[in-house]
C-alpha cells in the first residue's frame, strides 16, 4: 500500500498534467484546515459564524473543506472577522518558510492559531 505522500508522486509521474491542479488544491488545503482552526480555537461553530458575518453556513462549510475553488479574498476577511481573527497578507521574491510563521504560544502562555499558506 503506497502512503498519500507515495501515490501523489506516483500519480503526477504518470498524468504530469495534473501537477498544476495538485498544486492549486494544495493551497486550498492549507486555507480550510487554517481557517477551520481559527475557528475552533476560539470555540465557535460554524452557525455562529454564519450569524456573526452574514455567510450562509454552507458557504463556511465549503470554505473549510479542504478542496474545491479557492475564496474570494472578501470572503476569507469575513470570515477571520467573524473568528476575532487576524490575517497578513506578504509577497516577497524569495519563497516564504511557512514554518518560519507558527508559534505555538505566545508571551503570556495563551495559546493561539497561527497558520502560513504559501502560494508559490
Amino acid at each position: 500500500m503506497l502512503s498519500r505522500n507515495d501515490f501523489r508522486a506516483r500519480l503526477l509521474e504518470v498524468r504530469p498534467d495534473l501537477a498544476e491542479r495538485v498544486r492549486d488544491n494544495e493551497v486550498k488545503r492549507k486555507l480550510a484546515l487554517a481557517l477551520r482552526a481559527l475557528r475552533k480555537e476560539r470555540g465557535l461553530t460554524q452557525r455562529e459564524i454564519e450569524a456573526r458575518s452574514g455567510l450562509a453556513q454552507s458557504m463556511i462549510s465549503r470554505l473549510e473543506a479542504p478542496s474545491g475553488p479557492m475564496p474570494k479574498w472578501e470572503t476569507i476577511m469575513r470570515y477571520v472577522r467573524a473568528c476575532d481573527g487576524h490575517m497578513l497578507l506578504g509577497f516577497s521574491l524569495e519563497a516564504f518558510d511557512e514554518e518560519a510563521f507558527l508559534q505555538p504560544s505566545n508571551d503570556t502562555g495563551n495559546e493561539k492559531v497561527v497558520s502560513a499558506v504559501s502560494l508559490g
